[in-house]
């Protein structure tokens, strides 16, 4: 049974979106266990969170605007742009004002998201997508 292209997007998105809390959790656990590190594994969290949303957020804004019909962008597309850059803003600026943050546990964090779209497109590969 062939899957329609709009399901499998769909499938794509939740199934990196898995992967990434996955790894996440992996982290955030080795960070607790390994170096005994609370403020890691919570900035762990916080930045795998972080891209895991903007993730989610872009996916939205992508199937809102980029459609073979007239693209729908608007108010909400924009007010949500914004609430990426500010997210964003907010991590970064924790980076600088908060001595607890753990900078490489940050980007651990970022990186999650990244390691569950490689893993995803290497099973897309893999399998054919289904």
């Amino acid at each position: 049974m062939e899957i329609p292209p709009d399901e499998r997007a769909g499938l794509f998105t939740r199934r990196v979106a898995r992967t990434a809390w996955g790894l996440v959790i992996v982290g955030a656990a080795a960070e607790l266990i390994l170096r005994k590190s609370v403020p890691g594994a919570v900035s762990l969290t916080g930045a795998g969170a972080v891209a895991i949303i903007n993730f989610r957020w872009l996916d939205a804004v992508i199937q809102r605007v980029v459609q073979p019909e007239k693209p729908q962008y608007g108010l909400r597309a924009v007010l949500g742009f914004l609430g990426r850059l500010a997210l964003l803003a907010g991590v970064f600026a924790a980076l600088v004002w908060v001595p607890q943050v753990d900078p490489i546990a940050v980007a651990l964090g970022f990186s999650t998201l990244v390691g569950a779209l490689i893993f995803e497109g290497l099973r897309w590969g893999r399998v054919g997508g289904g």
